[in-house]
C-alpha cells in the first residue's frame, strides 16, 4: 500500500524504522498501490521515510535443450526508506543447482552461499494530478560466488541499472508498468590457472498489466524480452528470448503480501542454432515467489 510522505525526513541509525509522527494525508489523485503487484516487473513505489521491511524472494529457472536442469536462488532482502523518495536494501543470496545430462554442463546437485548485493532506489518523478506516471531509478551492485547457469564456483562482480515506470490506467482497478534494465558483469572461474576474467552484459525490457480484483487480490500478465551479450557494453549479442505469463499478488495482511509469477519462454534465438527457443543462454521456464512484510 502506497503511503504519502509528509515532508523531507532523514532517518538516522537508531530511528531508521520509526514513522514520522505527523499523520499522512489521503491521496488526492489516483495512485498505483505499493508492493510487487506486477511480478518480475517492478513498480516505482519506494515507501515513506521510516518504512522498513524484509522480503524472501525465491527465483527459479528450469529446462534446457536436453537432460534435467533446475536452479533456484533465495534472495533475502532487508530494506528501508531513509528519505523522501529514497530507499536502500541489502541482500544475501543462496543458490541451488540440479543438473543431469545437459550438454556442455557438468552434472551437479548442491546448494551454496552466493554472495551479497546492495541496492539504492530513487523516485525522481512523483505522480500527481498533472503527472499520471511515476519513475524510479535503481542500481544494484552485486558480488556473486556461483555461476548462474553452470553452478560452478566463480568470483563475479556485476551492477544492474534499472529504470521503472508505472501508471494508473483505470483508477482503483487497472495498473501498468514498464522496466528497462542493463547489467554489465565480469567473472572468473575459481581454480582457473589462467585466472581469465570474462566480461558479459545483459538487458531486460518488460511490461506488465495488473487488475485489482479486491483490496487484497491482484491478477495480471507480464511480457519480458531478455538478451545476453559478450562484452560489458552489449558488444556482441549471443542470444535473446521472450517470456510471457500470469502474475498474482495476495495481500495476506496490511503489512504482508505474497507475489507469484510464472513466465515460460515463448520465443528465442541463440547464435549458431536453429531452434525457436534460446535454451543456451536462458531456460524454458522462469518463475518467482516473493513473500514480503513491512514494519
Amino acid at each position: 500500500m502506497t503511503k504519502k510522505a509528509t515532508g523531507p525526513v532523514w532517518a538516522p541509525g537508531w530511528a531508521l524504522c520509526r514513522k514520522p509522527a505527523t499523520p499522512s494525508e489521503p491521496d488526492k489523485f489516483a495512485n498505483v498501490p505499493g508492493g510487487d503487484i506486477f511480478g518480475f516487473t517492478s513498480g516505482t513505489d519506494v515507501g515513506s521515510p521510516g518504512d522498513c521491511g524484509v522480503a524472501f524472494e525465491f527465483s527459479g529457472r528450469a529446462g534446457k535443450a536436453d537432460g534435467s536442469y533446475r536452479t533456484g536462488t533465495l534472495k533475502t532482502q532487508f530494506g528501508a526508506t531513509i528519505a523522501d523518495n529514497f530507499s536502500v536494501a541489502l541482500s544475501p543470496f543462496v543458490t541451488y543447482h540440479h543438473i543431469r545430462n545437459v550438454t556442455d554442463l557438468e552434472d551437479l546437485s548442491r546448494t551454496q552461499f552466493d554472495g551479497l548485493s546492495g541496492e539504492l532506489s530513487y523516485r525522481f518523478i512523483e505522480r500527481s494530478a498533472a503527472m499520471p506516471f511515476a519513475a524510479t531509478f535503481s542500481v544494484e551492485p552485486r558480488w556473486a560466488r556461483v555461476d548462474g547457469t553452470s553452478g560452478v564456483g566463480v568470483t563475479a562482480y556485476s551492477a544492474e541499472f534499472k529504470l521503472f515506470l508505472d501508471a494508473v490506467l483505470v483508477a482503483d482497478r487497472l495498473f501498468g508498468a514498464v522496466n528497462l534494465n542493463y547489467a554489465p558483469a565480469v567473472q572468473k572461474t575459481d581454480g582457473d590457472p589462467l585466472g581469465e576474467w570474462v566480461r558479459t552484459s545483459s538487458t531486460n525490457v518488460s511490461g506488465a498489466l495488473t487488475y485489482q480484483v479486491s483490496d487484497r487480490l491482484f491478477f495480471g500478465g507480464e511480457l519480458r524480452y531478455l538478451a545476453a551479450f559478450e562484452g560489458a557494453f552489449l558488444n556482441h549479442k549471443v542470444g535473446n528470448a521472450i517470456f510471457a505469463g500470469p502474475t498474482m499478488l495476495v495481500k495476506i495482511t496490511d503489512a504482508t503480501s505474497l507475489n507469484l509469477v510464472w513466465t515460460p519462454q515463448i520465443r528465442g534465438h541463440a547464435i549458431d542454432t536453429d531452434r525457436r527457443l534460446d535454451l543456451d543462454n536462458f531456460e524454458r521456464h522462469q518463475f518467482r515467489a516473493k513473500l514480503a512484510t513491512s514494519f
